[in-house]
């Protein structure tokens, strides 16, 4: 029997059609970045448990016109495989973003520049979870398209969907650290990283001034007394954002993170195996700083979304933002004047624990079956160039809010913020999210968990105690 390989219950195994008899019919989740975040339900993740015993039926229902899908599919995909005037057409799909203007002017750019090819950069409106689970059903994926790093990657590369890309030269010009994310179980490079994304505390460098703040906080008890000099000032220290729990996933990977930093693999492969837990050295550091934050966060921080924190940021009603560069793009649009930089969240007493939070947050992958392999890889190497005048990477760093690509790279918007990331990177005091190596749909838990001890429902005991709990339902 053809081994299969499922990512939540999505069947991506490569083959001309669903075995009805092994296929499960479930709504496809994937754990999509937080600049286009969809909120994930938990509640149905756990009902896919429940209904099991439905799997079967829904399955024989869609065979018929899966199948279809999959012939009509292939249909349109030797149609459009042509082009425009005998070009071979390469297709590139991503989810519709902040990035979505940068990418229509790569596509011109790349048409322009190359003669026997044309590029079609196609924007998924839609929930694109959806999306490319229905592309997986019928067998019509894209010649390029995009994953979310670590898991996912890992299993499409298992089900044989995406080509090695171990051998090409644009993976030789990202960060070592950086092509973990694009590997699969087998340790090839299945996965071209084009962004790092990085979680921090972001600060408004003139309210730190007027609060006398010299030197940014390295140590959770100089964060502490900086947070006093602000609130003496006048300054609320910190903006919330906690009424949205992806939030707090962010947080708490960010805060958990160094403290299992020298093995990281080693601690999800110990929570993946059931024997591993939450409750480790340093974790109650991790909840003096939640502590911390409860103190600073003003009266109604559970009242407070992902928007009001980064407008309370921007709009200077607030010295500090613990967030992503994501949140940026809204600051710089609503006062661009503002000096924001960022620090490696100071969640323990030794400095040298604390790092940057810094990882992949896409990466872009072949198609296995695509007809034109070599055109492909000539499409990533021209946008892993950084010196091409116009091209990917140049294109995707303009912005404060832009993810910097996963490389060296000298141009871009030189933020301070920006500044200070490469201060991180070029020194190595970095960490990944290890939230993206959890098993999937489990971030989304833990964001909830959090949310619940900002909220002061849970104690500290009550909230490892369930992060265990739900770690042990999701890999049952």
């Amino acid at each position: 029997m053809q081994r299969r390989s499922y990512y939540l219950g999505l069947d991506v195994t490569k083959a001309s059609g669903w075995n009805s008899g092994e296929t499960i019919m479930k709504k496809t989740f994937l754990a999509i970045p937080h600049k286009l975040q969809n909120v994930f339900n938990k509640k149905e993740v756990k009902n896919m448990k429940m209904k099991r015993w439905m799997a079967a039926g829904m399955a024989a229902m869609m065979t018929m016109s899966l199948v279809a899908c999959g012939s009509s599919g292939e249909e349109k995909k030797e149609e459009d495989s042509a082009g425009k005037g005998g070009k071979k057409q390469i297709s590139l799909s991503v989810w519709n973003g902040n990035w979505a203007e940068d990418l229509e002017n790569f596509e011109k750019d790349f048409n322009s520049k190359n003669e026997d090819i044309e590029l079609d950069v196609q924007m998924q409106t839609g929930d694109y979870a959806d999306w490319l689970g229905a592309k997986v059903a019928s067998n019509d994926l894209p010649d390029i398209y995009i994953l979310t790093p670590y898991a996912q990657v890992q299993s499409f590369a298992e089900a044989g969907r995406i080509m090695d890309l171990s051998e090409e030269g644009f993976t030789e010009k990202v960060y070592e650290e950086a092509l973990n994310a694009g590997k699969g179980t087998d340790g090839k490079i299945y996965a071209y990283p084009a962004n790092y994304e990085y979680l921090g505390v972001f600060y408004n460098k003139a309210l730190f001034e007027e609060a006398g703040i010299e030197t940014l906080p390295t140590t959770r008890e100089e964060f502490e007394a900086a947070c006093a000099k602000l609130e003496a000032a006048g300054i609320q220290p910190i903006a919330p954002t906690y009424k949205d729990s992806w939030t707090l996933k962010h947080l708490f990977s960010s805060l958990l993170t160094p403290f299992v930093q020298d093995d990281v693999p080693g601690f999800i492969e110990s929570l993946n195996s059931g024997e591993g837990t939450f409750d480790v050295k340093g974790i109650d550091e991790v909840f003096d700083f939640l502590d911390i934050m409860k103190k600073y966060s003003g009266s109604n921080m559970m009242d407070q979304d992902s928007t009001s924190g980064f407008n309370a940021l921007a709009n200077g009603e607030a010295a500090m933002l613990l967030s992503g560069e994501f949140s940026l793009t809204t600051v710089a649009s609503a006062n661009p004047v503002q000096e924001i930089g960022v620090f490696a969240m100071p969640v323990s007493s030794d400095a040298s624990l604390n790092k940057l939070s810094v990882d992949v947050g896409i990466c872009y992958v072949v198609n296995a079956e695509t007809e034109y392999p070599e055109e492909c890889m000539r499409v990533l190497d021209y946008m892993s160039n950084p010196d091409e005048e116009g091209g990917y990477i140049q294109l995707v760093s303009q912005n404060p809010g832009d993810a910097p690509p996963a490389m060296p790279f000298d141009g871009g918007a030189k933020s301070l913020a920006l500044s200070n990331y490469e201060e991180y990177v070029n020194a190595g005091n970095t960490v990944p999210w290890v939230y993206q190596q959890y098993t999937a749909g489990f971030d989304v838990t833990s964001g909830d968990i959090i949310q619940g001890y900002m909220s002061d429902v849970s104690d500290r005991e009550t909230v490892i105690q369930e992060l265990n709990k739900e770690y042990l339902n999701y890999i049952e």
